[in-house]
């Protein structure tokens, strides 16, 4: 509050520096001047009148009635403007001063009493800062987030994880098209991986109202061919068959899938209700050769299952220290031999870590039917990212070892030595 009142005498006393001296100025006496001034120009055209009168310009009688004119009009001028006036003017400027000094910020404090804000402005208030809640904060919408990516990758087009990911939000968000598209971005940069091609042929698909036999057939047919132990894969391949019509066909393929779901009960019983419409459709000797042929299903757990795991060491060739940071980022990835390009187990790490050893198993799979286990063999590789992101851009470090057999529980030892 002190220093509020000191900073308001202050301005104030600037203020009345600036103005008094203004104020007590002195006035001169503007009636005696202007009497002065009007006699001056009265004898100037009186001598005028004189010389147009000698000329001849002007006669004897004009000249009279200007010369009386100028008189009356002169003696009409000072009548009206007394000396006393000047002087009255002068004592009240001396006085004048001191009336605004005083005034004028007693004025303004009782103003700013009753319409001001006191306390904020002395800080004795403070005002607290409304901050919205998290729910009420402007959060970016999924279609912001897809134009930020459309953006990132056209001018970073060779990115086929960043392409996946666009088309998998084009599926989720029902532009099947340009799903499509990015797809096709993605195969034609890492080629015909079963897992891009079996999500491709999923949206060719969805283009043509979930018909599986239009565009979409002969990727399926691919499919199946190089994935024919994959749940979806199976899933998928089944339902082509029983589109066209082709029920014996599409129960080999169901009749497979199933023991591979006994775990995930809802979508055994959506393969129970598609295998009996199929069955339904065949004759009994038809279904008898069937069901000779199709799987013993299980229905419990098997305990003796192989829990898949990689023990990975890896260290950093001491040659290449001088080109790497301790804060660049480190991945270490399991990735299928022919399968997707996500991995199917990571580690982020820094290069600070290093050496460093960890374990890639089934806990880290980003989808159910993607982990280890599901493959019997994989390639393992680490890579120090410059810029952060799991892909491999030119300049990385990196390490890489294939085959490496998932059964066995190997452990293995990759020294990162190599530069793309």
């Amino acid at each position: 509050m002190t220093s509020f009142i000191v900073s308001a005498v202050v301005l104030v006393l600037i203020a009345i520096v600036f103005i008094v001296p203004t104020l007590r100025r002195k006035n001169y006496a503007f009636s005696d001047d202007y009497d002065d001034l009007n006699i001056d120009i009265a004898k100037d055209r009186l001598k005028e009148l004189k010389v147009q009168l000698e000329s001849g310009e002007i006669s004897e009688l004009v000249y009279q009635q200007m010369h009386d004119e100028l008189e009356s009009t002169l003696a009409l001028d000072l009548a009206n403007h007394p000396k006393k006036e000047s002087i009255s003017i002068k004592e009240k400027n001396s006085i004048s001063p001191i009336v605004f000094a005083a005034f004028i910020p007693l004025m303004a404090a009782v103003v700013y009493y009753q319409l001001g804000d006191f306390e904020t402005a002395t800080g004795t208030r403070i005002e607290a800062t409304q901050i919205p809640a998290a729910e009420n904060r402007q959060q970016m919408s999924l279609e912001d987030a897809v134009i930020k990516l459309e953006q990132r990758l056209a001018e970073q087009p060779e990115n086929p994880e960043g392409w996946f990911m666009l088309a998998k939000t084009y599926m989720a968000m029902k532009y099947f098209h340009k799903a499509v598209t990015a797809y096709e971005k993605v195969i034609s940069q890492v080629g015909e991986e079963p897992e891009v091609l079996l999500r491709y042929a999923d949206a060719l698909a969805m283009t043509e109202g979930g018909n599986l036999n239009g565009t979409a057939k002969p990727v399926v047919d691919k499919i199946i061919r190089l994935l024919p132990d994959n749940p979806a894969v199976l899933w998928m391949a089944g339902t082509a068959e029983n589109q066209q019509g082709n029920h014996a066909k599409a129960l080999t393929y169901w009749y497979r899938l199933r023991p591979m779901l006994t775990e995930e009960a809802d979508s055994l019983a959506q393969l129970d209700v598609l295998i009996k419409g199929s069955e339904s459709q065949l004759n009994s000797t038809e279904m008898a050769e069937l069901k000779r042929a199709a799987p013993v299903i299980k229905t419990s757990k098997v305990e003796d299952a192989v829990t898949a795991e990689i023990v990975v060491t890896v260290e950093l060739d001491p040659a290449f220290k001088d080109q790497v940071l301790a804060t660049d980022t480190l991945f270490i990835f399991a990735k299928a031999m022919q399968g997707p390009p996500m991995p199917l187990a990571a580690v982020k790490q820094t290069v600070g870590a290093l050496p460093i050893t960890v374990s890639l198993n089934d806990a880290m799979a980003m989808m159910p039917q993607m982990k280890l286990s599901n493959f019997d063999q994989v390639k393992i590789s680490a890579v120090i990212s410059k810029s952060g992101q799991p892909g491999t851009q030119p300049g990385d470090l990196f390490a890489e070892v294939s085959p490496v057999n998932v059964k066995n529980q190997e452990k293995i030892k990759l020294v990162i030595n190599q530069v793309k």
